[in-house]
This record gives structure tokens, sequence and C-alpha cells, in this order.
């Protein structure tokens, strides 16, 4: 996930208001630094610990029960680490455009934390391939005219639905409101609505379907889920 300002939350509740999930960013403007496996405990090592193996078991039953290819799943021993705004942040999962999802490794992470974690990366591929399959239709194609009402400035106008999905607002930097399925990152600096939409999922996950949330960003949330399937399925 594409982290901001906030650092690793050390409590281990579900809440959505509490959990921040701290994802590494894609593309030219990452900024990262894999940090070595600590001197008394290589990764190879970390990989046998039956600690580990337990995760990776539970990561690829949730991976199935999420009705997602757990073979695209994979947890990591390594640490990966960014920069932003001169401070350091660690992060838990990172998504791929070729629908890979990468989760690292943390001894002190939860169950319910690694389906958050988990929930909130799908949610990123699901986005990543219905923007895909959008820019790459005419301006009146069918994604175009069913997105048409999410307008830039409606989004912005809700803002996010978590403290997480809010500091990508507030880092906002550019010029205008940010459009739906646009290249956020490397418009403005940040991704206000394609993290926004994440953390609906991780809260759906977390709380069930009765939670309370934006029905505009739930609305929207769950009309991309839908073109999502229908592209996968095609």
């Amino acid at each position: 996930m594409r982290s901001r300002l906030e650092a690793r939350l050390q409590s281990e509740g579900r809440g959505f208001g509490a959990l921040s999930i701290l994802r590494c960013w894609l593309g030219a403007a990452l900024r990262t630094a894999l940090a070595a496996a600590a001197p008394d405990q290589t990764a190879r090592e970390i990989e046998n610990l039956s600690h580990f193996l337990k995760k990776q078991e539970t990561l690829q039953r949730l991976a199935r029960a999420f009705g997602y290819d757990a073979s695209k799943v994979t947890l990591s021993p390594q640490t990966k680490t960014f920069d932003y705004l001169g401070q350091s942040f660690t992060s838990e999962g990172q998504s791929f455009a070729n629908g890979c999802i990468e989760i690292y490794y943390d001894p002190q992470m939860s169950d319910a934390r690694l389906g958050c974690c988990l929930a909130h990366e799908l949610q990123h591929v699901r986005y990543f391939l219905v923007r895909d399959a959008y820019c790459a239709e005419p301006a009146d194609g069918p994604l175009h005219r069913r997105f048409a009402k999410y307008a830039p400035e409606a989004l912005a106008a809700q803002r996010g639905v978590s403290n997480y999905s809010n500091e990508h607002w507030d880092a906002w930097k550019g010029g205008a409101p940010p459009t739906l399925f646009s290249f956020e990152l490397e418009e403005g600096g940040s991704e206000p609505i394609n993290e926004t939409i994440a953390e609906v999922a991780k809260a759906l996950y977390n709380w069930g379907p009765d939670v309370r949330i934006n029905p505009l960003w739930r609305e929207l949330h769950d009309a991309i889920n839908e073109e999502y399937t229908a592209l996968h399925r095609g």
C-alpha cells in the first residue's frame, strides 16, 4: 500500500480508524530502500521459522477466501522501507500491475491485521485492472459512461474514509482535484482516490457489510468491483 505520513501502528486491534496499512510506492516515483535482514537472522532463516510458515499458510487461506489466486500472494521475509517528506516508513504490503501481492512479514502482525492488509492490497489490484480498461477505451465507452457521475469535485468534497486516506487528500499537490482512474501519483504526488477506495475495502473486511461508511465511496467501490469481475471473467 502506498503509505503517507503515518508510522506503523503498534496496536493489534482491528479498528478501522486505528489501523493504517503502510504501502510502498509503485512507478518511477517510488523511493524505497530494501532493508537487509537482521544480522543474526537471514531471510532464509526467517522463512524456515514455524511462525513464518504459519503466517504464510494463513495468508494463502485468506487469499482463497477472497476468491483470489493464492499463488499470486506471497509473504516476504524482507523488510521494505521508503522515505516520504523527510521521514522513513515501513511498508506492510505492496501490489503489482501483474496482479501479484507481497505482504512483508512482521512477527507482531495479527491474523486480523494480515487480513486487513490483504483486503487493501487486493482492492488496488482491482482498481488497476479497471483503470487500464477505462484508459484503453474511447471517451464514450461503457466504462466512461458508468463512471461519469464520479466527477473530481464530487469526490474531493467527500474526502477520505479514514485517517490514512485523508493523509492522501491532504498531501495532494495537483492544481485541480484528482480524477478517477488518472495516474494520481504522477499528477499530484499522492493517490487520494485509489487509497480511499482501498480503505473502503479494508473497512468492509474489518467490520462487515453493515459498516457505516460514506455512501458515495461505497457505491464507487462496489461499481469498480463489479467491473473488475466482468473484466476478469472476460
